[in-house]
């Protein structure tokens, strides 16, 4: 079976799926979008619905191609932008869009199982949308602003004890300010510069659920950081997640449009759990080989049946 990994070639999540792949007799392709026109290329037929992935690979006849109907599945890790070579900033931006409109005649192709599909992946980029997609099917949210208009955004600070602001499409950790003066001037700064995502302070614990397929799996991240991903001492531990938050975020991967992704929850002091945000294409070696819970086996059967 030929499955794409779209990614970098030295990620270790997609050399390692690459290799437990080959040793399950299957066949992946590393597809690393930064080298599209360069190491290969893409045609399309739109009136056949199908198309080739061309690689700069000589083979006995010919460069080697592979059909995209003959791509069963696709696992997205990382898009990085092809690079492009222009005299000026507009031909820049504008071979940018052409290369980026081209790549979207395989990424919405429906032959393929797309694990996960680039709507999803448009999705996460705009976090708040998610937060309201999770609340329709049942999670609790926590209290947001998002924008850059002051006046509403420094009320809505000034009505908080805690919160946090993060960027909206994300890159950046959390960050914890206080009610008081020095926490209005910075939110007034930042909203000078950009718009930000302000949400009430969660106090609790963190849990991650992995959701592959049908199977749940979750684990509590303990650090006394705000975002715990700034903790080098922060220890994923395997813990029972309820029924009912199991059904839930079985619910929120599907309803998402996803076939898997890992959950982020703040549980707190009363036992309640609030969605921050669903990632379709997280990292999870280091949860892997600190608890011993087969991730890959899963994942790689999800993308094998």
């Amino acid at each position: 079976m030929q499955i794409a990994l779209v990614g970098s070639e030295t990620d270790p999540q997609i050399s390692h799926i690459a290799a437990v792949l080959h040793a399950s007799n299957h066949e992946p392709h590393i597809i690393n979008t930064s080298y599209f026109g360069e190491r290969w290329q893409l045609s399309y037929d739109p009136d056949f619905n199908d198309g080739l992935l061309h690689f700069n690979q000589p083979t006995s006849n010919g460069l080697y191609h592979v059909p995209l109907s003959d791509i069963k599945s696709a696992y997205w890790h990382q898009y990085i932008p092809p690079t492009v070579n222009a005299s000026d900033t507009a031909s820049t931006q504008w071979l940018d869009q052409e290369y980026a409109s081209t790549l979207l005649c395989w990424f919405l192709y429906n032959g393929t199982k797309w694990v996960n599909g680039i709507e999803a992946i448009r999705a996460h980029h705009c976090k708040p949308i998610q937060l309201r997609m999770a609340k329709r099917l049942g999670a609790n949210v926590p209290y947001t602003y998002v924008g850059n208009a002051a006046d509403i955004a420094l009320q809505f600070c000034a009505n908080m004890q805690e919160l946090v602001y993060k960027p909206v499409k994300g890159g950046e950790t959390a960050k914890l300010f206080r009610k008081g003066q020095s926490s209005i001037d910075l939110a007034y700064n930042l909203l000078k510069e950009r718009p930000v995502t302000f949400q009430a302070y969660i106090e609790g614990t963190n849990i991650r659920t992995f959701v592959i397929g049908k199977e749940v799996v979750s684990v509590q991240i303990d650090s006394h950081n705000v975002d715990f991903r700034e903790d080098e001492d922060a220890r994923p531990v395997l813990v029972s997640l309820p029924k009912a938050m199991q059904k839930l975020s079985r619910k929120i991967c599907t309803g998402l449009g996803m076939h898997w992704c890992a959950i982020d929850w703040r549980k707190n002091t009363k036992g309640e759990y609030y969605f921050l945000e669903a990632n379709p294409c997280p990292f999870f070696l280091f949860v892997e080989s600190e608890t011993g819970v087969d991730i890959t086996g899963r994942l790689v059967k999800l993308l094998t049946t």
